[in-house]
């Protein structure tokens, strides 16, 4: 199993879940203010996915059963849907019966890169369950 409680980067009902690589200004924060959820929160790339390229975070909201996977990227936002696609197909086992929503946060959202046909089938395909914003991103839980 690559999903282990152990390997949860948060505490169980913890406020606030950031998502952010070392040395660089994005990041997602997800907030579970009341504490009401039970979540965790996994750093896939290079910690629990080795071998293989994906989407660099993965929080788990296991009280409402939804996972958002997270890719923290620099400016071609259009390469992040492979990751997201790959790390979804790494954890599909594990997470049976959720709810998958897709976060990107890139340092510059190039428009060219927003209209490139990979990324707007990606959309098509996810619909409300796709979000991306340059720089930081909240929203609750």
């Amino acid at each position: 199993m690559l999903l282990t409680v152990e390997k949860s980067h948060c505490e169980e009902r913890q406020k606030i879940i950031v998502s952010r690589d070392n040395g660089t200004s994005r990041e997602h924060r997800a907030k579970n203010l009341e504490q009401k959820y039970c979540v965790r929160h996994y750093k896939l790339d290079g910690e629990v996915v080795v071998q293989q390229k994906c989407c660099d975070f993965l929080l788990v909201n296991d009280t409402r059963r939804q996972a958002y996977f997270i890719e923290l990227k620099g400016r071609n936002i259009d390469e992040a849907v492979p990751q997201l696609e790959n790390a979804v197909k790494i954890c599909s086992q594990e997470l049976k019966g959720y709810e998958i929503y897709y976060r990107i946060v890139s340092s510059k959202a190039r428009t060219h890169e927003i209209k490139k046909l990979s990324f707007r089938k990606f959309q098509d395909k996810c619909g409300s369950k796709l979000r991306y914003q340059t720089g930081c991103m909240e929203e609750e839980l």
